[in-house]
């Protein structure tokens, strides 16, 4: 009994020496600890969060054309031998995508359908490049700038390709680029490098063991190249199929995640009410995120919609909601794939309002489905759009606007087939790509239609995204050869 009284007299006197001791040792980290939460404090007074949150999109995307028959075959070649190889792949991930939207379709080398052809012009994967920048690292509660090293990974593909069909009739063709652009820090090889405050501080922070492109490190050469590579066969089946795919896209939080709840029931009219109608945030940067979930919106719109010109009306305003997001904020890379994303449906939609061959069922397209053209009373501009020659030459199925008047054309007269037509923006991506000036200039020479805009304010627009001298020169020559068609203002 008395030892017991005296370990309990003891024990009080030990507990405050105790809790003097914990306290030292926990002074540091209470410190960091209240840095660490002014820091989230200052955060979600900007109106951000501190992790992603994603919504999903039904993203079905109409082919520009539609392909004469189940079966197609594809070359791809090389301008330079040592991507052989890589060639091989693109025939092989083309083959995959194009089946994989497509179930119909399959190889077939002996008097195929339809024939895609491919060429890779440029291919660059260059060795890493290492850089210094200095991050703002929390120490004691201080946030002292420190050097850390880094590198970047890059690369890029272009491509240019043209579908035929078994006439060698030009369905489609256009240029065709993927780049791949991230930094690592080293030593790590944890992707976008950035300091603390920019991981508490970026709306768009990864959760731990989401699968992307940049989730697990740097990507070796051969990796990087299958990227690239995935990434143009994707396009180039996109304009030749129908595709259905599901996006999964972040939205910017914190002061922004009061109408969040609206994404994530897909009531998006509502959703972009609200964050149009919200006080902008303080700061451009910060206001960044808002413009971008209002790109987010239109996009959603745009999928939902089932009339083109409204769809391509709500792409077009998404485009310009993220780049005004990417104006606002330069350095944030989630910007980066909208845009590029909704720039490609932009210019998907404008070419399929501008019509297509072979715009109907691919059944329609052999020369035999067509009745013989009969005489009608009526005035050649009400004459029913289905009469054709009756002569050897293959038929055609062009766009509605332009098979009115052919029923009591002569047999040397026929409307030849709307070929899709080059514009102005496919120059400008070939520029922007790094195809070389000859190239463009032959791909320009070689072009069945076309539709440049060559007034002062199109060459001004040329100008400014670095077209000129050769290249202009060789669009001014094309328009006037056969196969040019006016500018609709």
């Amino acid at each position: 009994m008395p030892a017991s009284r005296s370990n309990l007299v003891i024990l009080p006197r030990l507990a405050p020496v105790h809790r003097r001791a914990s306290q030292r040792r926990a002074l540091p980290i209470i410190v960091l600890f209240l840095a660490c939460v002014g820091s989230i404090s200052g955060v979600r007074a900007q109106g951000f969060g501190l992790t992603k949150k994603t919504v999903k999109l039904e993203r079905k995307m109409p082919a520009i054309v539609h392909l004469p028959g189940p079966g197609f075959e594809i070359h791809v070649t090389s301008r330079d031998k040592a991507n052989d190889d890589a060639a091989q792949t693109l025939s092989d991930l083309l083959t995959v995508e194009l089946q994989k939207y497509d179930k119909r379709l399959q190889v077939k080398t002996a008097s195929p359908d339809e024939v895609i052809n491919c060429t890779i012009t440029t291919l660059q994967i260059p060795p890493p490049q290492p850089f210094k920048r200095n991050d703002v690292v929390l120490q004691k509660g201080k946030s002292p700038e420190q050097e850390r090293q880094y590198y970047k990974v890059t690369g890029s593909l272009s491509i240019t390709y043209q579908a035929k069909d078994g006439q060698s009739r030009v369905l489609d063709s256009d240029s065709v680029s993927a780049n791949y652009s991230q930094d690592f820090e080293a030593g790590t090889n944890q992707a976008d490098g950035e300091s603390m405050v920019s991981k508490v501080t970026n709306p768009f922070k990864r959760i731990a063991g989401k699968k992307t492109d940049e989730s697990y490190g740097a990507p070796t050469a051969t990796e990087l190249r299958r990227t690239l590579l995935s990434r143009a066969a994707a396009q180039v089946a996109a304009r030749l199929v129908n595709t259905d795919e599901t996006l999964e896209v972040p939205l910017a939080r914190g002061k922004l995640d009061q109408g969040n709840d609206l994404a994530e029931k897909g009531l998006w009219t509502r959703y972009l009410e609200t964050m149009e109608t919200m006080t902008p945030l303080s700061t451009s940067p910060e206001d960044a995120y808002r413009l971008y979930n209002i790109g987010v919106a239109y996009e959603a719109l745009a999928y939902q919609s089932e009339d083109k010109k409204a769809t391509e009306k709500f792409l077009e305003q998404s485009a310009i909601s993220y780049g005004k997001a990417i104006d606002a904020k330069p350095g944030e890379k989630q910007f980066a794939e909208p845009q590029e994303r909704i720039e490609t449906a932009v210019a998907q939609y404008k070419k399929l309002q501008g019509g297509s061959t072979f715009a109907a069922s691919s059944d329609t397209a052999s020369p035999a489905a067509s009745a013989p053209a009969q005489a009608s009373p009526q005035p050649a501009k009400k004459a029913p759009a289905k009469a054709t020659s009756s002569t050897a030459k293959p038929a055609t199925v062009s766009a509605p606007s332009s098979a009115s008047g052919a029923a009591n054309a002569s047999p040397a007269k026929a409307a030849p087939p709307a070929a899709p037509a080059m514009t102005n923006a496919q120059i400008i991506k070939m520029a922007k790509a790094g195809v070389d000036e000859d190239n463009i200039v032959a791909t320009i020479h070689d072009s069945t239609a076309v539709q440049f805009d060559i007034s002062p304010e199109g060459l001004v627009d040329l100008a400014n995204n670095g077209v000129k001298g050769k290249i202009v020169a060789a669009m001014r020559e094309r328009m006037k050869r056969p196969g040019a068609r006016p500018v609709s203002k």
